[in-house]
This record gives C-alpha cells, structure tokens and sequence, in this order.
C-alpha cells in the first residue's frame, strides 16, 4: 500500500481546515471589531482612558494662580476672568479631574482659599446661616452653594465649613409648597422649581445632611408633591414648575434628582417609577428630544443634538436601571467628534465634563455578550486554525528551518533602527576577546534626547533615532560593530584599535551629527565616551568606564568626546 498519496492528502486536508478556521476567525474578528469600535471610548476599570492624559493637561493649565478655573488662561490678567460662571465653570473641571484621578496635580489650597472668600451668611440671615455666592460682591445662592459644596467634598476638604450652618441656609430656601426657590434665577422670583430643588438636594447629599434629622420626613414629602405637581399629563413631560409647559430636557433629570436621593424614596422603587410616571417618561423622552443623531435634544422638538442633554439623560436612565433605552454606539460616535488630534477633550470645559461624565455613565455596556461571544469565537478559531497550521509545519522542514533563521536574526537586531542590539554585542566581544588582542568601546548618547520626546513627541524621537543610526551606520568601520544599546544610546566595538584611533573615529563622527540637519527637529548633538582594554576586562568593565566618560562630556556640556 502506497502511503505517500495519503499523506499528501492530509496535507491538503489540513490546509484548507486552517484556511476555513482563519477565515471565520477573521470574520469574527471583524464583528467584535464593529463592536468594539463602539465601545472602545468607554472607560474601564483599572485602565487609562485614551482621552485621560490630554484632557488632564489641558484642564490643569486652566488654573489661574488664585484657584479657580478659566475658559482661556491667555486671559489671567483679564479683570473679567472671574465672573458669575467661574464657580460653575471650576466645579465642572474639578469633577473632570476628580473622575481621571488627577486632583493631585492642581493648587487644591488656592481652590479652597477661592471658595472660602465667597463663603458667608446671607445679608438678610436670621439664625446661623452660611452658603456661598459666586463672587465676593454678590448674594448666596443655591447653586453656587451646590458648586462650591461639590468641590469641597471632591477635595476633601467639607471641615473647612459649618456644614449645619450651610444645611440650614439650603432649608430655608423651602416654600410651603414644598419645592425650593434660587436667587440665582431672578426671572422667577421666589418660585420654586425644580433646578432649584434638585440643586438643593443634591446639596444636602454631597455635605451628608441630606437624613431625616435635617429634613423631616414631611418636608421631604412636599417635595414629592412638587415633583408631582410639575408633571404635565397632557405631554407626559416634567415642567421647571407647576404650571408652566414643559420646554427643557433637563427637568428630566432635575425631577428625577428631587426624589431619587430622599431618603423617604430610597428604600421603595415604585414611589419612585410612579412620581416620575417612568414609562410614559421614558415613551416622550424618545419621541421629544431624541434627535436624528440618536441623542438628545435640550429643546423640545428640535434637532439641535446636545452633549449636556444627552449626558443627564443617560444618567438619569441608568440609574434608574433604564440605560438600555439609549443607544450608547451612537452616544459614544456623537462623543468622539468632540475630541481633539491627541483623542482629549479640549473644546471648552463644559463639553470635556459632559462626556467624560456620559462615558463614564455609559462605561457599564461596554462589555455586551456580543462583545464577548464574538470575541471567543475570534479566539477560539484562532487557536484551531494556530493548531492546524502548527501540524502542517511539522511537515514542512524546509519552512521551519527559514523561520529559525528569522527569528535567530530578529533576536539579534533592534526593532526600531535595524541595527544590531546589545545581544549581539555581547556576542561579538565574546569572539573578539579570542581573536584581538586589544579593542576599544565607544558610547554614544543624544543630548537633551528626552526634551525631544517630551515636546514633539515619541514618534518624532524615534524618527531621530532611526536616521542617526543610518548616519553611523555609514560612518563606521566595517570591521567595527555598532549596535543600539537601549534607549537613545549606542556603542561601538572596535578590535585592535588604540585609543587615539578611537578618539578619532569618535570625533568625526561628533562632527558628523553636529553638521546634520535632521528631520523634524534639525540639529542636535550626541556625546560620546570611550574606554579601551588589553587587560581581558569584560564588557561590563568597558561599558562602565565609557559611562564614567560619557558622563564626564556631559557634565562638559556635552555635544565631546571624553576618553578616561
């Protein structure tokens, strides 16, 4: 029996079952791809967000030196600099910080020294009263108290205030119909509403008043009332305040923030779906502000897609346990036309709180069971068709040998400038040290390298590396090896060569460099170092002498050669 035809047709067997497992796992891989473009933005738990670092620096250089925040910090000296927003505009780049982990690099007592200055009691106060204003000259308000609160517990740093004091003023912006007026907002007098309301409560929950012993049942009850009463069952939407027509989204979630956080409300889901009315909600929300982007709308019945409506949408459906209801892939696509080359946000202050705030919110969906299943089945077809190619190799020496060779000449060059690395370094002054009977060991190392990665980047340090080493490369003996011996330095062995041909070398090679105008960045200089043995010292011994000699250049203001 002839068995070569067999194995040829196993061959041919296991060829086409890898070909068909690669293509279902490319296909797969293409479905858990779309799905992962999705969701790729969304923040994970334990990992950097792609936008984090950017948006971090971008928001810290918006610290003016006396603590609060601006829009254009080209406008420090500006006396309008500070203004009514500037409260709002800091909590909103507080809270940004504080969600990227990064408060650590602002002036947090500049902050608090900033917030202190506007804390005060109200100049008609009876009794022991304290809230904040947004500037020295102006009057306390609900929400630059919520603003200032919010920072000061995002700092840590509530001791610095009489909470009970500040929760005492809050109260007694309470009418009897149980809602919460704001001198902040003039045109509505002492009108209670429910941004007023839910700036209040959410006063109380940040400075941990917000318990029955502060605000008695019956209290938090007629806010319960006040929410009801804002409801319009004509077009299933919440009003600013009983009477008035619906005309905002952002009712929405002031409404649900009015009773979500009671304590009357917390223990009982139902009281809470019945006062929002959530599924007829939930049935306007979709067909009066969700916009042809598949976002949302401030305005009722407009198209005008915004990033703060979507955002309070999206928070006031997850926690409700609704988050299904909006459609985080468009969400996150809406999201991403905000940011900047570098992946930040940095179109103003307002637009990086509300998405880096909608993607934290969104960050729960990010893995779906289609993600997930799309990506085992890329793996899993990955692995068989790795297993099946893997037994074909067995029978393809030939192929096998090739690889071998690849990887030996991989293992023993550098990846980014294709010159040897310091393996093959080694390797080489192992066999010089049988062959020569003295060598000399030249370093090399580009100055002020860091600044370059620092200020245009590491792709723009990596392209410099790249051409210095064809410019050695082209300048060197051939019967010297040089190699990268990490980062941005590089070393030269050269057998039978005295110092003084070794000082040489590496003077024209200084030159060399010196006169070059690279890419991107022009000139730069490199200092060098040089030791020399006859003595069988190790390569160890010789790196560091040409350290002590490099070291030695660069202490001399680099850009030399130093031989010790």
């Amino acid at each position: 029996m002839r068995l070569g035809p067999w194995f040829n047709s196993k061959r041919i067997l296991l060829l086409w079952a890898a070909i068909i497992c690669a293509a279902l796992a490319l296909f797969f891989y293409q479905e858990y791809r779309q799905l992962d473009k999705n969701y790729s933005i969304l923040p994970v738990d334990g990992e950097t967000p792609e936008y984090a670092n950017g948006t971090i620096k971008w928001l810290v250089k918006r610290q003016h030196p006396d603590g609060y925040f601006v829009s254009n910090p080209d406008l420090f000296d500006e006396p309008s600099i500070l203004n009514k927003e500037s409260v709002r505009l800091t909590r909103y780049a507080v809270s940004v910080l504080d969600e990227l982990d990064a408060l650590e690099q602002i002036n947090k007592e500049a902050l608090i020294q900033f917030l202190l200055r506007n804390y005060k009691s109200p100049s008609n106060a009876i009794g022991n009263l304290k809230g904040f204003s947004a500037l020295p000259n102006s009057p306390v308000t609900l929400r630059s108290t919520l603003d200032s609160v919010i920072i000061l517990r995002k700092l840590k740093a509530l001791g610095v205030i009489d909470s009970e004091a500040v929760a005492q003023l809050i109260l007694a912006y309470q009418n009897d119909d149980g809602g919460f007026w704001d001198p902040d907002y003039p045109e509505f007098g002492k009108q209670p509403t429910l941004k007023a309301t839910a700036n209040a409560v959410l006063s109380l929950m940040y400075l941990d008043k917000l318990n029955s012993m502060v605000i008695k049942p019956e209290s938090q009850e007629m806010i319960n009332n006040f929410v009801a009463d804002s409801w319009s069952s004509e077009s299933k939407l919440f009003a600013p305040f009983p009477g008035h027509p619906p005309t905002n989204s952002y009712d929405i979630f002031y409404a649900w923030v009015s009773v979500y956080y009671l304590p009357i409300n917390q223990e009982n889901d139902q009281i809470q779906s019945k006062l929002l009315h959530l599924e007829e909600l939930i049935e306007s929300i979709n067909s009066q502000f969700k916009t042809s982007d598949n976002v949302y709308s401030e305005e009722i019945n407009t198209d005008i897609s915004s990033l703060k409506a979507t955002r309070l949408i999206s928070t006031t459906m997850k926690e409700l346990g609704k988050l299904d209801v909006v459609s985080t892939p468009d969400i996150v696509s809406f999201i991403k036309e905000y940011r900047d080359p570098r992946m930040a946000f940095t179109n103003n202050i307002y637009t990086a709180h509300s998405a880096v705030k909608t993607l934290e919110v969104l960050a729960s969906t990010r893995k779906t069971k289609q993600l997930n299943l799309y990506k085992v089945l890329t793996l899993t077809a990955s692995i068989v068709a790795l297993l099946l190619l893997t037994t074909l190799i067995t029978f393809q020496r030939k192929v096998r040998s090739r690889r071998h060779r690849d990887l030996v000449r991989q293992a023993q060059s550098d990846r980014l400038t294709g010159l040897h690395n310091r393996y093959y370094l080694e390797m080489q002054f192992e066999r010089y040290s049988n062959t020569f009977s003295h060598m000399a060991f030249v370093l090399i190392d580009v100055d002020h390298f860091k600044s370059i990665n620092d200020e245009l980047g590491h792709l723009v340090g990596d392209e410099v590396l790249i051409e210095l080493s064809e410019l050695l490369r082209r300048n060197t003996r051939k019967t010297d090896t040089l190699a990268r011996w990490g980062g941005e330095e590089f070393a030269i062995l050269c057998p039978e060569t005295e110092p003084s041909q070794a000082e040489t070398l590496a003077e024209k090679l200084r030159c060399m460099v010196e006169s070059n105008n690279f890419n991107n960045v022009g000139k730069i200089t490199c200092s060098f170092g040089i030791s020399w043995t006859a003595n069988q010292q190790t390569l160890r011994e010789l790196y560091l002498i040409a350290d002590k000699a490099l070291y030695q250049s660069k202490r001399n203001g680099r850009n030399q050669v130093t031989y010790l």
